[in-house]
């Protein structure tokens, strides 16, 4: 598993120097990945409703909150479903349902942990088993909703997503390792069915993205009880994303960890100790709080994710 900051350069103008560097190797990657995602898919499931979300960028875009948000709009329409998963990271390598009382982050991802919270959540690197597994386990089960499900070539979706933030969009534009993307957008957008463009309220909507038909969902925090000082820290692809929703509070220091990064028990008691000193709260991403012991918990506040959609996205979902 690599852990990685995300360059600055993938969010401006790369410079000569790396466009003549990277350029090659980020047209070699283009050519791949638009010939696996035309790969046809291993099984196609007619008697399931099958919405694949992904992102088109490297890092978070917002995806696991946006499957979040459907399975909430499933539930609260009385719908049965399953949440499949890849499990990014995990180190248990078989196929199966994830428990948030008995699995960590290494047994099923940080991702699945969190989801698996409230909703009944898959892992397994062949979406086809983990869905033949949900059928089994889950009676009348009539959606899988894919997370992160654009890429994988083992079942066929039968609706598909793509998530963009606000800040971020497609970055510089540039495919990886030149900018942030691992798929073309002008490639597979007459492939999608819907652009989700998540925002902060108040933030403009962007006029058009040609012919793709685009929701925009407002990103909502709660904050619970956060206040007085605080040192707010993640690992994610885009930290400033996350560091930015606090401006209205006193941040005694922003640390950025790598994406997916795996706290050590040397970590949290470092910053506690600095949080000690510097009489401030540590508080992190939901997602993050999954790979740090359990024994931590009680002392790191986390902020809470939901989205509001400025127009219903029942559509999508066949409701």
């Amino acid at each position: 598993m690599i852990f990685f900051k995300t360059p600055e350069f993938w969010y401006e103008d790369p410079g000569l120097l790396r466009k003549i560097c990277l350029k090659p190797i980020s047209e070699v990657y283009r050519v791949i990945s638009n010939y696996r995602y035309h790969l046809p898919c291993d099984v196609s499931l007619c008697d399931k409703k099958i919405i694949a979300v992904g992102g088109i960028t490297v890092g978070g875009s917002g995806k696991t909150v946006v499957v979040n948000s459907i399975c909430k709009i499933l539930k609260e329409n009385n719908k049965k479903f399953a949440i499949l998963s890849r499990g990014y990271g995990r180190k248990v390598s078989e196929a199966l349902k994830v428990d948030s009382d008995v699995h960590n982050y290494e047994d099923v991802g940080d991702e699945p942990l969190m989801l698996a919270k409230q909703f009944d959540v898959f892992v397994g690197k062949n979406r086809a088993e983990t869905a033949d597994m949900a059928e089994d386990m889950i009676d009348g089960c009539e959606y899988l909703i894919l997370d992160d499900g654009l890429t994988q070539k083992y079942l066929e979706p039968t609706k598909k997503i793509v998530v963009v933030n606000n800040d971020q969009l497609f970055g510089n534009g540039e495919m990886f390792p030149l900018g942030p993307n691992r798929l073309d957008f002008n490639e597979i957008k007459s492939d999608i069915d819907a652009l989700f463009v998540l925002k902060r309220e108040g933030d403009e909507n962007i006029a058009s993205f040609e012919d793709v038909p685009v929701c925009y969902g407002n990103i909502k925090q709660n904050f619970n009880d956060i206040s007085g000082r605080l040192i707010v820290f993640c690992g994610l692809g885009y930290p400033q994303k996350f560091f930015q929703i606090f401006s209205n509070f006193e941040i005694a220091k922003t640390i950025a960890f790598p994406d997916h990064y795996p706290y050590k028990d040397e970590d949290i008691s470092r910053m506690l100790e600095e949080a000690f000193r510097l009489r401030a709260q540590l508080v992190t991403t939901e997602k993050d709080l999954m790979r740090i012991s359990r024994k931590y918990w009680p002392q790191i506040k986390t902020v809470e994710v939901d989205i509001s959609w400025e127009s219903p996205i029942d559509f999508l979902l066949d409701l």
